[in-house]
């Protein structure tokens, strides 16, 4: 599903349509402590496909330095994952436990940053991950939503965790692309 996502975005040409070009771009906070320290702010998008019903078959929500069409590399990167653990989903506004929670959703959240030239670190939502993302208002071509999670280390990162908080007013980014989301 990811590989069908990334050709999706890979093949929309602008994240928002011509007739947007006046639209504000996406902006997320990302606050991090713990194992690493740092504050961020970057643009930030959703790309959301959609099942025949509207229902949600994967929401990913972002955070980066720049959007993921511009030239060039991020050095963070926050990725919040939304998918129905029995099928399509419907994402209200509300409150989200990180993991597998009540509302048949799992929720994953992943955070890199190159700490360095030949450093990345990162980490992810594991089964000892704690946290909430909150969904404060959701339209057809905008989420705006909030975080306070604590992840663990990922591969090839010393142990540890960070906490994470913020906040994203996420642009759709396959707003272009008719028939698939957001």
């Amino acid at each position: 599903m990811v590989i069908v996502l990334a050709g999706f975005i890979s093949c929309s040409d602008d994240s928002t349509s011509p007739d947007n070009s006046d639209d504000d771009p996406g902006v997320g906070t990302v606050n991090v402590t713990g194992s690493v320290q740092a504050q961020h702010e970057g643009a930030s998008w959703y790309a959301g496909l959609r099942s025949e019903t509207d229902d949600f078959i994967n929401l990913t929500l972002n955070v980066s330095e720049q959007l993921p069409d511009d030239p060039g590399s991020s050095s963070f990167n926050l990725s919040i994952r939304f998918t129905g653990e029995d099928g399509p989903f419907d994402l209200p506004v509300g409150q989200y436990e990180i993991g597998q929670n009540s509302e048949n959703l799992i929720v994953l959240v992943s955070y890199s940053n190159s700490v360095d030239a030949d450093n990345t670190v990162r980490y992810g939502t594991t089964p000892n991950s704690t946290g909430i993302v909150t969904i404060q208002s959701a339209s057809e071509t905008r989420i705006e939503a909030s975080f306070d999670v604590t992840i663990d280390a990922g591969q090839n990162t010393e142990g540890g965790q960070v906490n994470i908080t913020g906040e994203i007013d996420a642009e759709c980014l396959l707003a272009g692309v008719s028939g698939v989301g957001c």
